[in-house]
């Protein structure tokens, strides 16, 4: 003999899902557009070095991340033995950048090819 049917259990609705709060105004960072001097990777004497680099908000599409933060790109300056050499390649990398994007990155490659006095 077969056993009686149980009767599904009724199916409960998910709850309520709330309000997502809103999403704060995207925010760039403090030091976006203006070049700093960082320490660098001691030489292999133990040396320490500088560098200069500065960090450019991206623009257009990609501007802003999953998170509505700005996009940022970090463009670096060569290795320098010297941190005044590495404050003088941030003034120049300083003057370039309200070119935008390209204008910085071509500085940026020009003093990665001219470091120690070599001239492309």
């Amino acid at each position: 003999k077969a056993s009686p049917r149980r009767s599904a259990s009724p199916r409960k609705g998910s709850p309520a899902r709330s309000e997502a709060p809103p999403k704060p105004a995207a925010a760039a960072p403090d030091n976006v557009g203006k070049a700093e001097v960082v320490k660098g990777t001691p030489l292999n004497t133990g040396e320490p070095t500088w560098q200069a680099q500065i960090l450019i908000a991206r623009s257009g599409e990609g501007g802003l991340n999953h998170s509505g933060n700005v996009r940022t790109i970090c463009f670096r300056g060569p290795s320098r033995p010297l941190e005044d050499a590495a404050k003088a390649d941030a003034d120049e990398l300083d003057k370039v950048a309200v070119d935008g994007i390209k204008a910085v990155r071509a500085k940026s490659m020009e003093l990665q090819r001219t470091k120690n006095g070599r001239r492309p």
